[in-house]
């Protein structure tokens, strides 16, 4: 992950708009609540190699 988004200037309010969309989607699709979280759980700790800036 840290390779592949170095230098792309990823800000935190765009990782958060990123997860705020995500959710909004699965939950457009249903996607069952325990799926939702499996996957927020995933991306959540990808946070730190995606982010560049505050």
């Amino acid at each position: 992950m840290k390779t592949t988004h170095a230098g792309m200037k990823i800000s935190e309010a765009e990782f958060g708009a990123l997860i705020g969309d995500l959710v909004k989607a699965l939950t457009s699709f249903n996607a069952p609540s325990r799926e939702q979280q499996e996957l927020l759980a995933v991306l959540g700790p990808m946070k730190k190699d995606i982010v560049e800036y505050p």
